[in-house]
């Protein structure tokens, strides 16, 4: 059985075969992976009435993994978001209860945002929840070729800039 990419390729082949259209396998599977993938796991961040769509459930479990505190800059760095996205996200969650912003010891100009205990007890209940899903999408894969898809990204990343 063959997927849609590789109807679109088997198309350019007959009008264009002059053509290497091989990076079309990987670009266009990645992107169409990736829609799949944000959809499923934006469903699940909206489970939760609290959250409005995945971007609050990154935010959350960044400051999760952070120990429960971060700067809002360090948050945006890592959810890969502008400072002004960042605080747009960060008074949604102040308001939702999630998070609470505290002026930073050492410079009082600054801030720091902290998950309150129902932030905390969200971010682990949906993050549990989304870990199931991701599960699901890459069920039809052996765990050797999670693995081996996994570096294969990684590199490719990688290679397009995407570091710590």
């Amino acid at each position: 059985m063959a997927d849609y990419v590789t109807q679109v390729v088997d198309e350019w082949a007959e009008v264009r075969p002059d053509l290497d259209t091989s990076p079309i396998e990987v670009v266009l599977r990645l992107l169409r992976a990736a829609h799949v993938v944000q959809h499923q796991l934006d469903a699940v961040a909206s489970a939760s009435p609290a959250l409005s769509h995945k971007g609050d459930l990154d935010t959350l479990t960044a400051l999760r993994r952070a120990g429960g505190s971060a700067s809002p800059g360090e948050l945006a760095a890592v959810v890969q978001l502008t400072s002004g996205g960042m605080t747009n996200r960060l008074d949604r969650l102040e308001t939702a209860g999630l998070v609470r912003r505290t002026p930073a010891e050492h410079d009082r100009r600054a801030s720091v945002v902290s998950l309150t205990a129902e932030g905390r007890r969200l971010a682990d209940a949906v993050f549990e929840a989304s870990l199931e899903a991701q599960h699901r999408l890459v069920g039809t894969l052996s765990a050797d070729e999670r693995a081996q898809l996994a570096s294969a990204l990684e590199r490719l990343l990688i290679g397009l800039g995407d570091r710590t």
